[in-house]
């Protein structure tokens, strides 16, 4: 039997729910803060009872935090502190936030420079590529791009840059180049000739394959997530062939830049 219930009034009855709050990872955060806080490792009964949380409640939240070595359990004291998990969590969180300071303004520059919208793209599984970073210029008319976008690996410039300098087959490209949808469709063949190029010269083209009326340029990064990409994209027909290769140029220049802030993760 289903038993359904008004939201309004659950809201009401439990003011978490009303904030969209999960009671289980709150209790989580305000036991992390407690021990945090605490001058000494605590067992589950006074923490419990400060938190004004059930003790078995507590005790599970505890066991899942110590699995996860966020909490490390004194089996004779039979107290908790905080675990070294927590350490590797900050040390991850102040890398990437060194790493945005670093490649914010460098990436700003010739998006600035260029009128254009520079972009980081990030491995996201073997399949797609993910947005981690992207600066935009100061045009009144520019392109707008989301952190956390994600697109197939193959697909763009960045494209021709995984199957130039990645590890994927002829015969894996061609498998999935034929499950893209290009707004301007072209022949497999004609893609590896732009990977070719892409090799060639270091740094590759979409000039309207992906979508219409807009161009991409990208260029190979590397870093410890694998092959990345940095791109600059643009209204199609917005520069000329020679400001073309000077931003894809300055492109090459940029990843190397990216990788030396990689480097320091």
């Amino acid at each position: 039997m289903t038993v359904q219930t008004n939201p309004a009034e659950d809201a009401a009855a439990d003011p978490r729910a009303a904030r969209g709050e999960v009671p289980a990872v709150a209790a989580a955060i305000r036991i992390l803060r407690h021990l945090a806080a605490s001058p000494a490792p605590q067992g589950v009964t006074p923490l419990a009872r400060a938190l004004g949380l059930h003790t078995s409640t507590c005790f599970n939240i505890l066991r899942t935090l110590a699995q996860g070595q966020l909490v490390r359990f004194d089996t004779e004291a039979k107290t908790y502190a905080l675990d070294l998990g927590l350490v590797d969590l900050a040390r991850a969180a102040f890398a990437r936030g060194a790493e945005a300071a670093h490649l914010q303004p460098l990436m700003r520059q010739l998006a600035l420079r260029h009128g254009v919208t520079v972009a980081l793209w990030r491995p996201d599984g073997p399949d797609r590529m993910v947005l981690s970073h992207v600066a935009e210029s100061d045009q009144v008319m520019r392109i707008r791009m989301g952190v956390g976008q994600r697109l197939p690996v193959l697909i763009g410039a960045m494209g021709r840059i995984a199957a130039a300098f990645g590890e994927m087959g002829e015969a894996e490209m061609r498998r999935r180049f034929a499950a893209l949808r290009w707004q301007r469709p072209f022949p497999f063949e004609t893609f590896m000739e732009q990977v070719e190029e892409a090799r060639a010269r270091g740094w590759a083209l979409d000039d309207g394959y992906y979508m219409q009326g807009v161009t991409t340029i990208s260029a190979p990064v590397r870093g410890g997530d694998g092959l990345l990409a940095i791109s600059a994209t643009m209204f199609g027909g917005q520069h000329d062939r020679a400001a073309l290769e000077r931003i894809g140029s300055e492109l090459q220049l940029l990843a190397l830049d990216v990788e030396r802030c990689l480097a320091f993760e």
